[in-house]
């Protein structure tokens, strides 16, 4: 264990030299003295899942959603034929999911209640953190800070790993604290175990070692640095695999841009979810990397180094992008009330009521989560800027699709659309239209494997509804060549224009 140096005695904690870094308190004998240290992690926690819940089922899924439910809700052989094919690293995740569905379901709420309850225990644990460096009143503030973050409730409501990587991380810092404070093999296996749990998540949640690095460096006790090493290795060990298999699939993320100095420092203020927020709490986290000794560098390096470290791999690996780096949003946090906290001692007598004390830190989170409420209301509109109206298309098809109907899909990611359409028609309770085809806007289509042509295709169908993204009035304009035929013996019936989808139905010409 490591003496406590000056600079980073905990925020109105023992004089120097006589606690251990970091230091935990007393357990309290009381059982009121209990249900007041428990209640430190419980209120943000509590606080989070309250803010995730409202609206929880507002907006719809999303396209990346869609493929979590479309992966998750695969047989495991047909799970591991896709993930052979593409989304290897995120398939712990979808074996996850995959678990989840079969017992609860696939509703909107469940397939978005495993990143809820990451969410939660994302805020109790930075508590626990904040408890740990600074005193319970910072963690306790961090963790609030933590659960109105719109970011945070964002990534809460979806069906995506971003969450659980987040909380794995958040949780692996804490392991880290304690097996530095009281070595044992146990909790070095604990430690290694929720890196590979982080990694697992998202690769990019791995970065965290990082921070780790510099802490156990600062430590100065080669024990605790060669034992750190081992647990790190250990945990990074069965994330490799995945890791080699992501390698060949790497034209996955080929959309995100490769990273500049301008757009590492606008991924930086995208990360909390709102640029008022994001100015405040990166603002002071920046102060409090500066100035509060060990923990800060601890913090600041979890907090700043995963941006730069991916700005650094960008020609190779371009990855940067907020949500990839969700999980540092607790490091800001806890910098963040940390800096205000110590503010609120050095300007006031210590002996001073102790609410006086915790004024700042109390008003940093009601003004974040007041500054934050357009980012919330934008984060829980119906339909997602720049994704189509899929329930609204779904009740149209399923207040006028015929028994004979078929359905094709002229789009941007036609194949995701389909299967967003299909989601929604089996929650309608509707079984789902044979496709005759899928086309992105002018390419060449994909037809079903029983169709030998579209052409063939498009005859068997009496009636058929084309999804498109199209807004042009006639939505047959732009197609592939090999479409102009066949859909040019088509006569439109009626033409829906929604958010982001058009829906036209089509049918036969009668003969002359």
């Amino acid at each position: 264990m490591v003496e406590l140096a000056a600079a980073d005695k905990p925020l109105g904690g023992p004089a120097p030299g006589t606690v251990r870094e970091p230091s935990e308190d007393p357990v309290p004998a009381s059982s009121a003295g209990r249900l007041a240290r428990w209640s430190i992690p419980a209120v943000p926690a509590l606080a989070a899942i309250l803010v995730a819940l409202y609206g929880l089922d507002r907006r719809q899924l999303w396209r990346d959603e869609i493929a979590t439910w479309v992966a998750s809700t695969k047989s495991l052989r047909g799970l591991q034929d896709l993930v052979e094919g593409t989304d290897a690293v995120i398939a712990p995740y979808y074996l996850l999911m995959h678990g989840w569905i079969a017992v609860f379901g696939d509703s909107e709420v469940s397939l978005r209640m495993p990143s809820l309850l990451a969410v939660a225990l994302a805020a109790a644990l930075t508590a626990a953190i904040g408890r740990k460096l600074f005193g319970p009143a910072t963690g306790m503030f961090a963790g609030l800070l933590v659960a109105v973050v719109p970011t945070i409730s964002r990534y809460a409501q979806e069906a995506r790993p971003y969450a659980l990587a987040a909380a794995a991380t958040v949780l692996g810092t804490l392991l880290l604290l304690r097996a530095a404070e009281r070595p044992s093999w146990l909790r070095w296996l604990a430690y290694a175990s929720v890196v590979t749990v982080a990694g697992l998540m998202h690769l990019v949640a791995l970065l965290l070692l990082l921070a780790h690095l510099v802490y156990v460096v600062s430590l100065r006790d080669t024990k605790v640095t060669a034992r750190w090493f081992a647990a790190a290795a250990t945990g990074v060990l069965p994330v490799l695999p995945v890791a080699w298999v992501g390698l060949d699939q790497a034209g996955q993320v080929g959309w995100i841009p490769e990273a500049t100095w301008d757009s590492t420092i606008n991924e930086m203020a995208r990360v909390t979810g709102s640029i008022p927020v994001g100015a405040m709490i990166l603002g002071l986290a920046v102060l409090g990397a500066c100035t509060l000794g060990r923990r800060g560098s601890l913090l600041g390096t979890w907090a700043i180094a995963p941006f730069f470290v991916l700005l650094l791999i960008s020609p190779v690996a371009a990855l940067l992008i907020h949500r990839y780096v969700l999980f540092t949003v607790p490091a800001w946090c806890l910098l963040a009330v940390a800096t205000v906290a110590r503010q609120a001692e050095t300007q006031r007598n210590i002996a001073a009521p102790r609410w006086r004390q915790q004024m700042l830190p109390a008003m940093l989170v009601l003004l974040c989560a007041a500054l934050g409420l357009p980012a919330h209301a934008s984060n829980r509109e119906i339909v997602a800027s720049g994704e189509p109206d899929l329930r609204g298309a779904v009740a149209v098809i399923t207040a006028e699709a015929a028994a004979n109907d078929a359905i094709a899909f002229h789009a941007k990611y036609p194949t995701r659309l389909r299967d967003g359409v299909d989601y929604y028609l089996g929650r309608a309770g509707r079984r789902s239209l044979p496709t005759v085809f899928t086309a992105w806007p002018g390419g060449a289509p994909a037809f079903p494997r029983h169709c030998k042509g579209g052409a063939e295709c498009l005859r068997s169908a009496e009636r058929l509804w084309l999804i498109s993204t199209s807004t042009a009035d006639d939505q047959r304009s732009g197609v592939h060549p090999s479409l102009e035929k066949p859909l040019g013996a088509l006569e439109p019936v009626r033409v829906v224009k929604l958010t982001g989808v058009t829906l036209s139905l089509w049918r036969s010409a009668p003969a002359a």
